[in-house]
């Protein structure tokens, strides 16, 4: 696959500062920002064709901390021609974004993460949000931040930097059919004649062309909360998915595990619990079954349709990363960064003597994207103490073997800021 680079024109100098003194240690003191330079690339005011996939490649210089010690980096980008910072009643015009290893000054972003950047800061959310005749090339404004963990006054803002000409992409499943989440905390306006404005932010997306299967995760107040959805707006007696047949009421206890509900067309709300938290909770609506619908919710944003993943390849899974078809056979085989940090997890069923297995950050080609336990392609024989194995990985096509696994569900975590691995036997 093709990369794109943003290229540096400034090599990083890891030289420490000499005392005069040969029995002093160097002393930390905060930096000049003037000395923390975000490099422009040379290609600046070309158009960077996002697409394309690959890594984005930005470079800094090292602020002068006086001392040697590991710093930490992350760049914040937006379509504005300055940076507005957050305030009362006033939101921050940029997004932060981490690379995909925060304590090197040549920071490395996957393409499609800065994509879904700029997605973000126009607001577009889901299919039928970008444009039918695609989107021109925009603008994008950079800066760098850098600071030692635990040291507020190593905290340090580098100059602005533009790329005149970067060429989005819309990365949203084809079709994108939508529901509407209506209630308490959305609103009660479906019949009101702005309502697809007002529940623009209120959507379930449909997760492929012709699933009929839509989810969404929604941050839900503390106490109980009334709400039901439409698959139309416009008239009360339309569209309505309910929680009875009747039409009355219904309390539900939404917790860590999903839990499926029958629907019906109806105008019955669920109604979360007096003693609810507060939270995301994910829903899934299945209306492929006309005369049973169900809803399913669980605590916690579940939402994968916009997070970074990377796929599990093995025994456990399928050794196809060249097949035609391996979005396909890969679809329920991926671990996603649920927090946007660069950490990437999920849990799988696992059979007893299938627990060979390694990473891919991309399908397409065995040689490109592969995160294993070494450089060479055989496995190396791992086991697990009290349920649980944590490592390093290598960008490498060695696997994993768990030779004292017992089946069941196994938790991996691949932590790509310090190329960490961690499997566990899952409750």
């Amino acid at each position: 696959m093709k990369k794109i680079y943003f290229f540096a024109t400034l090599a990083v100098a890891a030289a420490t500062l000499t005392s005069c003194e040969a029995d002093k240690e160097p002393i930390y003191h905060a930096p000049d920002p003037a000395t923390f330079v975000l490099n422009t690339p040379p290609m600046a005011n070309q158009t960077y064709i996002l697409e394309t996939g690959g890594d984005i490649e930005i470079t800094t210089s090292q602020p002068d901390y006086s001392v040697a010690t590991p710093t930490n980096y992350s760049i914040d980008v937006t379509l504005a021609d300055a940076f507005v910072e957050a305030s009362e009643g006033v939101e921050a015009n940029y997004i932060t974004v981490l690379p995909k290893q925060p304590t090197q000054a040549r920071m490395l972003f996957d393409a499609k993460t800065l994509n879904q950047t700029i997605l973000d800061l126009m607001g577009i959310k889901t299919y039928n949000d970008y444009p039918e005749e695609g989107l021109a090339p925009v603008e994008l404004n950079i800066r760098a931040h850098a600071w030692l963990t635990g040291v507020e006054s190593s905290r340090c803002v580098s100059n602005t930097i533009t790329l005149k000409s970067v060429q989005p992409y819309n990365p949203y499943s084809e079709g994108g059919r939508v529901i509407y989440w209506v209630g308490d905390v959305s609103g009660w306006v479906v019949d009101a004649t702005d309502a697809a404005t007002q529940y623009a932010d209120w959507v379930l997306t449909e997760t492929e062309k012709g699933s009929n299967i839509y989810v969404a995760a929604f941050n839900v107040p503390a106490g109980a909360k009334n709400f039901r959805f439409f698959t139309e707006l416009g008239d009360w007696g339309k569209g309505s998915i309910g929680s009875t047949a009747d039409g009355s009421n219904l309390t539900v206890a939404v917790t860590d595990q999903p839990v499926e509900h029958p629907a019906y067309s109806s105008g019955g709300n669920w109604t979360t619990e007096e003693s609810w938290a507060g939270g995301y909770i994910t829903f899934t609506v299945d209306l492929n079954d006309e005369e049973h619908p169900a809803v399913t919710m669980q605590a916690g944003n579940w939402d994968t349709s916009k997070l970074d993943f990377i796929y599990l390849v093995g025994d456990c899974s399928v050794w196809s990363v060249d097949a035609d078809n391996a979005e396909e056979l890969y679809a329920n085989f991926k671990l996603y960064d649920w927090e946007g940090n660069g950490i990437y997890s999920n849990t799988f069923e696992v059979a007893a003597d299938k627990a060979t297995f390694r990473f891919y950050t991309e399908l397409g080609d065995w040689g490109k994207g592969s995160l294993g336990s070494q450089d060479e392609d055989n496995p190396i024989d791992i086991t697990m103490t009290d349920g649980n194995y944590a490592g390093a990985y290598v960008n490498g096509k060695g696997s994993w073997k768990v030779t004292n696994w017992e089946g069941g569900k196994m938790k991996m975590v691949v932590n790509t800021n310090d190329m960490t691995v961690d499997f566990s036997a899952a409750e």
